[in-house]
């Protein structure tokens, strides 16, 4: 379904950033410089079933450095060296004003490298902006998705410090990625707060897998014996 960069909090070498393909296009979720390295020292080709890419969209969930400092850098990289053009896609309008103002003002790219536009454009993939809370410095910018991949119903919790606003999305078949954290904190979910609930939407036939990590190892033995996984890094072979 989606594959992870980096499933990493933000202090992690390997910071959260996952990606679909739907035939041509590749559709990043958040890209910070962690992912980008990544891209640029694999055959990105790989990345669809068709060995060629048409556009890269990078859909955005919020601002902080760990989600978006690698945008700029991949936008000049796909224009200068791939030719492949670049959509960042914000949440919100608001959003798109905030990274207007980085892209343009603060990190110069081409204009005619990128377009800038918001998530609700993308009605292929994405069905539901979810806003939700995070950073109190960002209150009214975090947001995650409910998708549809491949005819598939996603949802993408982003960065979060509860899991409220994503229940309603929680049917029978659907993926649910999740944020999870090892250490307490105001800004994050807890993992032992909502472990029996993940464990029991797992027995609804709903796949349950755990990003933004800040402990693996710790949450790996939490998650031991039930049907919760991490989630999936990505391995260009």
């Amino acid at each position: 379904m989606l594959h992870f960069f980096g499933r990493g909090s933000a202090f992690d070498e390997q910071q959260n950033s996952a990606f679909f393909a739907d035939e041509d296009d590749v559709i990043l979720i958040d890209c910070p410089m962690s992912s980008f390295h990544k891209l640029r020292k694999m055959n990105i080709e790989r990345l669809t079933e068709s060995g060629s890419i048409r556009i890269i969209i990078i859909l955005v969930t919020h601002t902080h450095g760990d989600h978006v400092s690698g945008i700029a850098t991949l936008i000049q990289y796909a224009f200068y060296v791939w030719h492949v053009p670049v959509v960042v896609a914000a949440p919100t309008p608001d959003v798109k004003e905030d990274l207007r103002y980085l892209l343009q003002r603060l990190e110069g790219c081409d204009s005619q490298a990128y377009h800038l536009t918001t998530a609700d454009m993308l009605k292929l993939w994405v069905k539901d902006v979810i806003p939700t809370t995070h950073a109190p410095g960002l209150n009214g910018r975090c947001f995650g998705y409910h998708l549809s991949i491949d005819n598939h119903n996603v949802i993408y919790t982003g960065d979060t410090n509860t899991i409220e606003p994503y229940r309603p999305y929680f049917t029978e078949g659907s993926t649910l990625y999740i944020e999870s954290s090892w250490k307490k904190s105001p800004v994050h979910i807890y993992l032992p707060d909502i472990i029996d609930e993940l464990t029991e939407l797992t027995t609804k036939n709903i796949g349950v897998y755990l990003m933004h990590l800040d402990n693996e190892d710790e949450i790996s033995n939490a998650i031991e014996g039930t049907m919760i996984k991490l989630a999936p890094l990505y391995k260009d072979n």
